[in-house]
């Protein structure tokens, strides 16, 4: 496999442990696939690498020239939105759906950077995000398409109709995350 080389950008949420989670273990997905939050790229680029035809959404500009910029630099074509999660592609529909989400109840922690808190603080529970990306998927998923999404043992009560599986879980001493497939 090609070594992917990421660029971190100011603003913009940078790979951490819950990126190298889905960079890791997200199985062998082929198709149309659709990354909303793409931070920095590398989830897209992999996949990329991979041979899938990923298209990747951020609501934040400085994400949006960060992936372009990543992409471009890893010799891979993705096409890039900038939008709120399915607003940019409306009537559109895709095999996979990924999401490394905000999914952090809100903290007292300061920020380094505050446009970071889009990337990192989901609602009030944590969950609020998740659940209103599960809410829409449907319309957006191709009928036996799956959607892999990053949760956290901190976030409280993720209500959803959708099946789920665990595909892996990394522990810390204050936090259990979890790739999981909902389908």
């Amino acid at each position: 496999m090609n070594k992917i080389t990421i660029a971190s950008f100011d603003g913009v949420y940078g790979p951490a442990e819950d990126s190298w989670l889905m960079v890791d273990y997200l199985p062998e997905l082929k198709g149309t696939i659709l990354e909303i939050g793409c931070g920095t790229g590398i989830i897209s680029i992999h996949l990329a690498h991979k041979g899938a035809q990923v298209t990747a959404i951020d609501l934040n500009p400085k994400a949006v020239k960060a992936t372009q910029f990543n992409s471009k630099n890893n010799g891979v074509e993705i096409e890039i939105l900038e939008g709120n999660m399915f607003t940019p592609v409306e009537n559109r529909k895709f095999r996979t759906i990924i999401c490394n989400p905000p999914y952090l109840p809100p903290s007292e922690q300061e920020y380094e950077d505050s446009e970071l808190v889009l990337a990192v603080e989901g609602g009030p529970t944590g969950t609020e995000f998740i659940s209103s990306l599960l809410s829409q998927a449907s319309e957006y998923l191709e009928a036996d398409g799956s959607i892999y999404l990053i949760t956290s043992s901190i976030m409280k009560d993720l209500k959803t109709n959708w099946n789920y599986e665990m595909i892996h879980q990394i522990k810390f001493f204050f936090e259990r995350l979890n790739l999981g497939r909902f389908y």
